[in-house]
């Protein structure tokens, strides 16, 4: 009797403690959407579910012009940001950095087929500091290769691929500074 009263003990706590972990991911990894007239903002780390969305959301809203990015920590998987960025290039769409846009999640901002900075900024964070913070990290030389073909497709130039896997490469946190933005071509308006 007791065993069985430890067993239970055992598998309510389980599912209580799995459960609070779950929720604390869920709220930590959603990416928000909000459409504000023509403006569609995201915020949030980026995902597979956030690229079905973006799709979606283009989809139901065909008035949009601007894509406001706020604060966005990274992306998880290359393949996904990349695509939203070329979806978003096709839709016409210009983009606007007002946050923190991290890493690959700069590949949406790129896709614009106009873009500026609104007060955020640019920042490339070494795969550790982007582990720390959570975000999966892909390596591979499939990714860098996905990377370096989306830079070369929307700037006309693989160089800033090549400063953004030497920057992540020094472990440490760089924010573009006007210079850099300059440099590589990121804006296409002051």
């Amino acid at each position: 009797m007791l065993k069985r009263l430890g067993i239970a003990l055992a598998v309510v706590l389980a599912l209580g403690v799995g459960g609070a972990v779950l929720v604390r991911m869920m709220d930590q990894g959603a990416t928000a959407f909000s459409v504000e007239g023509a403006v569609l903002r995201i915020s949030g780390p980026i995902s597979g579910a956030a690229a079905d969305r973006l799709d979606r959301l283009l989809e139901e809203n065909p008035g949009l012009t601007t894509l406001a990015l706020g604060d966005i920590p990274g992306a998880d998987d290359v393949n996904w940001v990349t695509g939203m960025g070329r979806l978003i290039r096709a839709q016409g769409l210009a983009t606007r950095v007002e946050g923190v846009v991290v890493n690959d999640a700069i590949f949406l901002f790129l896709g614009g087929v106009t873009r500026s900075m609104a007060g955020g900024a640019l920042v490339l964070q070494g795969d550790a500091v982007q582990r720390q913070a959570g975000v999966a990290v892909d390596q591979s030389t499939a990714a860098e290769g996905d990377r370096q073909r989306f830079v070369e497709a929307v700037l006309g130039a693989p160089d800033f691929a090549a400063f953004m896997a030497e920057t992540r490469a020094a472990q440490g946190q760089y924010i573009l500074t006007e210079a850099d933005i300059a440099r590589f071509g990121l804006t296409t308006t002051n």
